[in-house]
C-alpha cells in the first residue's frame, strides 16, 4: 500500500498540465489492454448503472477509444468505452 502512496504523492506534486497528460496515457493504456482481450463478434455485457446487467451484446465494431455493440436479439447499437465491457465465458 505504500507504494500507492508515493505515487499519489508523486502526482499531486505535479502541475495541472502534467496531471491531465499522466491521465490520459494511463486511460490509453486501460483501453488498449481491454481491446485486446475483445474481438468483433464477442459476446459482452456492459456494467452501466442504466443498462440491466441481464443484457447480452455482440461487438459489431472496434474503434481506438469505443466499442460499438448491439444488444442480442435486437437493433439496439450502444457505442461504449471498452472500460465498461465484461466478456461473457
Amino acid at each position: 500500500m505504500s507504494k500507492f502512496y508515493e505515487a499519489l504523492a508523486m502526482v499531486t506534486s505535479l502541475t495541472k498540465e502534467q496531471q491531465d497528460r499522466f491521465i490520459s496515457e494511463v486511460k490509453d493504456l486501460q483501453r488498449s489492454a481491454v481491446i485486446n482481450e475483445l474481438n468483433i463478434g464477442t459476446v459482452v455485457k456492459i456494467n452501466h448503472k442504466k443498462i440491466s446487467p441481464m443484457d447480452q451484446f455482440r461487438i459489431t465494431k472496434i474503434n481506438r477509444k469505443n466499442v460499438k455493440c448491439q444488444k442480442l436479439n435486437s437493433s439496439v447499437i450502444y457505442t461504449v468505452t471498452p472500460s465498461l465491457l465484461e466478456v461473457i465465458k
